[in-house]
């Protein structure tokens, strides 16, 4: 009796050890499932932080780019309206010295009197207007003409009192047109 007592204690020893065994492989597949879905997560973690920053510091350096690209683009086109408006300052006292210029300057002379009344007034103008502007005010001896060689192309009017100056040089009607023909100028470049 005491061997088959003993046989089956060692069989029932040997079958608890195997379930023991079993029990300790699954629990420790199971250990090594987790561990292993743990750190998956962490890499899956870290590739996503690390994608987020590589795309965050792809968008700032895109838009640095984009940036720059745009100044160049204005900086050329300041550069292109700057030679246009020089090339168009220097041909002022060509269009001063024409026949349209010089058939409208009666009407752009009575216009600009209007702002002025019957106040003496003085005529500063380039020295090629001066014929001509004296031809047109003979008969109004309110109006003086004094050619000034620095008044560049056009004229100016000033009042005697003071307290009125127009300035119908070319050069101030070129400045105060310059934004909208800035515009018009870039709108008709081609794309």
């Amino acid at each position: 009796m005491i061997d088959a007592l003993l046989a089956r204690l060692e069989r029932d020893t040997g079958a608890e050890a195997a379930r023991i065994l079993e029990d300790g492989r699954a629990r420790a597949a199971a250990i090594t499932a987790a561990s292993d879905a743990r750190i998956a997560e962490r890499r899956a973690a870290t590739v996503r932080r690390r994608e987020t920053t590589a795309r965050a510091q792809h968008e700032r350096a895109l838009a640095g780019y984009r940036r720059a690209a745009r100044a160049r683009v204005l900086e050329a086109r300041t550069a292109l309206l700057d030679r246009l408006f020089e090339q168009v300052r220097a041909s002022l006292p060509d269009l001063a010295a024409s026949s349209a210029y010089r058939a409208g300057l009666a009407t752009r002379l009575e216009r600009l009197r209007l702002y002025t009344g019957d106040q003496a007034v003085t005529i500063e103008c380039a020295p090629s207007l001066a014929g001509e502007l004296r031809r047109l005010v003979k008969t109004n001896g309110h109006l003086r003409i004094a050619p000034n060689p620095h008044i560049g192309a056009g004229f100016r009017l000033l009042s005697d009192d003071g307290r009125v100056e127009i300035d119908a040089r070319l050069e101030c009607q070129l400045e105060r047109l310059r934004p909208r023909l800035a515009l018009e100028a870039l709108a008709a470049l081609p794309v």
